[in-house]
């Protein structure tokens, strides 16, 4: 009996992404071995840091590395950084009162429920543009933004390179403009991996001072990891702010065993075969859309990118000849067998992506699609 089946949880086939609440990503027997021999021993957590910090950096061509619990407490710390270097004191000697000075700009059509990290340390967040990120952008709005106090641009790429358009408020001119005001410019890549060039496009290449990532979606390290890279300057501060220092991150614990994981994961991230992956996720919708391609109540295409704006193919399955509406077709896809998780996005089907699934499960949605619209062609909706 496996721990999930003592609870009473079912398990469930990903056909979505590496979304949070189902999970995000599933860790390699490798990264598990080495998080339970991480488990076995004592260290010295802050010698340990230093080693993987070290180490991660040069395997992600950065400066410098920091691992932690999550992508948002990758975004305070960095934010924290970025006040005491404004200040030029330490974070824990500013007061509550120059901590609410500081301000950090961010862009309307990047608001996302995370960037509230940035708002728990105590700083402003100024948003400018419009909900559209694809609507023109004059860039003198961004230039006027800039006063005294801002200590920060936070930039939310959806797109793997952080563009969106002529016209538009790409993070190349974000960062110019950032850059020639001597504001440092912190990209939230969380789902931007892959391609795993952007653990250092965005930085080195690019020039933007910070970077951070999820540690537990593509990168398929522990589901509550996260990894911030970047300038030195900055990466220094955050050390002497994050877990296990007393600083104000002291609260954000990670343990031996997240840190080795995340390490251990993030080597083999960077050592993977893309090429390999990319057409293993071509022939996995491919085989879908040719399962499907006689089905009466289903007609499947590819579609690219995926969700999240990565560079990896999805199948979406449309619904005709029915009246099944997309949360019923999700709902029969949840509650069967195998469960199956998979997402709409406000179109009239589901979506298929293979990014999560291991060797099989495809045959198995394809199975259960199949099934479906048998049930359909009998005229019921019984999972």
């Amino acid at each position: 009996m496996t721990i999930y089946e003592e609870l009473g949880v079912p398990t469930l086939i990903n056909a979505a992404g590496t979304y949070t609440v189902i999970g995000a990503s599933r860790m390699s027997e490798e990264t598990l071995a080495a998080m339970c021999e991480a488990a076995r021993s004592y260290v010295t957590l802050e010698r340990l840091q230093e080693a993987v910090h070290r180490r991660v950096a040069e395997l992600t061509c950065n400066e410098s590395a920091f691992l932690c619990n999550s992508c948002s407490t990758a975004i305070y710390l960095a934010i924290a950084a970025c006040a005491a270097r404004h200040y030029g004191r330490s974070f824990g000697n500013l007061s509550p009162e120059e901590i609410g000075k500081c301000e950090v700009i961010a862009l309307w059509g990047q608001h996302i429920p995370y960037d509230h990290a940035i708002e728990q340390l105590g700083v402003k967040l100024c948003f400018l543009g419009y909900p559209n990120m694809e609507a023109p952008f004059d860039r003198r709005i961004l230039e006027e933004a800039f006063h005294e106090h801002t200590i920060c641009c936070y930039f939310a790429s959806r797109t793997p390179s952080g563009y969106y358009g002529e016209e538009c408020m790409n993070l190349a001119v974000f960062r110019d403009v950032a850059h020639r005001a001597g504001v440092p410019v912190l990209v939230d890549g969380a789902a931007q991996l892959p391609p795993k060039s952007n653990l250092w496009h965005f930085t080195r290449d690019m020039g933007c001072d910070m970077a951070c990532f999820s540690g537990g979606k593509d990168l398929a390290g522990p589901q509550a990891s996260g990894l911030l890279v970047g300038k030195k300057e900055y990466l220094d501060i955050v050390a002497s702010l994050g877990f296990p220092k007393y600083g104000c991150g002291r609260l954000m614990k990670i343990g031996r065993e997240e840190i080795i994981a995340l390490y251990s994961a993030i080597r083999q991230y960077v050592a993977a075969d893309e090429d390999a992956r990319l057409q293993w996720c071509e022939n996995e919708v491919r085989k879908l859309l040719d399962a499907l391609h006689c089905t009466k109540h289903f007609s499947a295409e590819r579609t690219w990118p995926n969700q999240a704006g990565q560079p990896l193919p999805r199948a979406f399955v449309a619904l005709r000849n029915t009246s099944l509406s997309p949360s019923e077709l999700r709902r029969m896809l949840e509650e069967g067998t195998p469960s199956i998780i998979c997402y709409s996005e406000n179109r009239p089907g589901v979506y298929v992506n293979p990014m999560c699934l291991a060797e099989g499960e495809m045959e198995q949605i394809a199975n259960r699609f199949l099934e479906l619209d048998h049930i359909l062609e009998k005229g019921g909706n019984a999972i």
